[in-house]
């Protein structure tokens, strides 16, 4: 995968946090504990939009489905 370099400015308390778990062996770098991070909030994002397409699609067949029973309470 193509990489490129940012820069990203965070809060100490985080930068500390982030430092502490790579201490611990949780992550090799910085930049390790970071790309990781990213891409859980991507994961989470994605499934947040995911179900709110579906949320749509039942909400679309919701109104057709009333729009049908409007016109047979019609007759």
């Amino acid at each position: 995968m193509r990489t490129e370099k940012i820069t990203v400015r965070l809060p100490l308390q985080q930068i500390h946090a982030i430092d502490t778990f790579v201490k611990l062996g949780e992550f090799v770098s910085r930049s390790e504990a970071i790309r990781r991070a990213i891409q859980m909030l991507l994961k989470e994002l994605t499934l947040n939009i995911e179900e709110k397409k579906e949320m749509w699609k039942k909400i679309q067949e919701l109104q057709a489905f009333a729009g049908e029973t409007e016109k047979y309470n019609e007759k």
